[in-house]
């Protein structure tokens, strides 16, 4: 099986609840864009989703989940860190 894990985690904060996620894995990427995403979602989430199941499936590498995951956080306004 492909690794999934990135380099350094992330730390996402929902604006709206406070709840703070530590991000570690494609698949933990994976569930919190289906899981914990605020109900209106732009783009950048259906691309990240996408790119999460392509990294799962071995099709990509897992920086490029990354690369999709954030850019879908920054346009759901969540706190990076």
């Amino acid at each position: 099986m492909r690794r999934t894990n990135w380099t350094s985690p992330l730390r996402v904060e929902d604006p709206e609840t406070g709840i703070i996620r530590a991000v570690k894995t494609v698949r933990q990427a994976k569930t919190v864009l289906d899981r914990f995403w605020p109900a209106h979602h732009g783009s950048q989430h259906h691309r990240a989703e996408q790119a999460c199941d392509d990294a799962l499936k071995g099709k990509s590498d897992p920086t490029e989940a990354r690369r999709a995951f954030i850019a879908a956080a920054v346009e759901a306004h969540f706190h990076i860190q």
